[in-house]
C-alpha cells in the first residue's frame, strides 16, 4: 500500500512538472455576431445593404474559410512624422495548425471617398497558435481620415 502511495504522489509530481504550450486565447463569440448576412436584395438606392456595415477604421475578415480561424486581437493608427498614416494590426492564429493570410488597407478621405488607391495584398505567414503583425502606411498626408483593412486566406 505504501509502494502504491508513493508511486503515485511521484506521478502526481511529474504530472505537475509537464510543461504546458503557451496559446492565445481566441473569443470568437464576439466575432460571429458580426458576421451574418441580412435577408434582401443587392444593394439599391433608399434600401438598406444586405450585408451588415462594415465600420470605418476596422480590419474586415472578408473570406469565410478564415473566420473562425483568425482573431485580430488590436488595431492602432497613428500619423508619422512625415504625416502619412500608418496601421498597425495584431493578428492571432487561432489554430493548431500554420495559416497564410493576406490583408490590404484602403485609406478614406474626411468625405468617406477613397483618398488613394487600395494598397496591394501583403502576406503573412502564422504558425500555429501565434500572432504577426500587420502594418502599412498612406501615401498622402493631409488627405487621409480613415481606413479599412480588408483581409483574406492567403493565396
Amino acid at each position: 500500500m505504501k509502494r502504491l502511495l508513493v508511486t503515485a504522489f511521484g506521478l502526481l509530481l511529474l504530472g505537475g512538472c509537464a510543461s504546458l504550450d503557451p496559446a492565445p486565447h481566441c473569443d470568437m463569440s464576439r466575432v460571429a455576431s458580426q458576421r451574418d448576412l441580412v435577408a434582401g436584395p443587392a444593394m439599391v438606392e433608399d434600401e438598406k445593404s444586405p450585408l451588415k456595415e462594415m465600420p470605418m477604421n476596422s480590419v474586415n475578415i472578408t473570406d469565410p474559410n478564415i473566420i473562425r480561424k483568425l482573431y485580430v486581437r488590436s488595431i492602432a493608427a497613428r500619423r508619422t512624422e512625415t504625416g502619412t498614416v500608418e496601421v498597425v494590426a495584431q493578428v492571432v492564429n487561432c489554430t493548431d495548425f500554420p495559416q497564410s493570410a493576406e490583408a490590404r488597407t484602403q485609406f478614406y478621405a474626411a468625405d468617406g471617398a477613397a483618398s488613394e488607391p487600395v494598397s496591394a495584398w501583403r502576406r503573412m505567414q502564422l504558425p500555429a497558435r501565434t500572432s504577426n503583425t500587420y502594418r502599412e502606411l498612406s501615401l498622402g498626408d493631409k488627405t487621409v481620415d480613415g481606413y479599412m483593412i480588408e483581409m483574406r486566406e492567403g493565396k
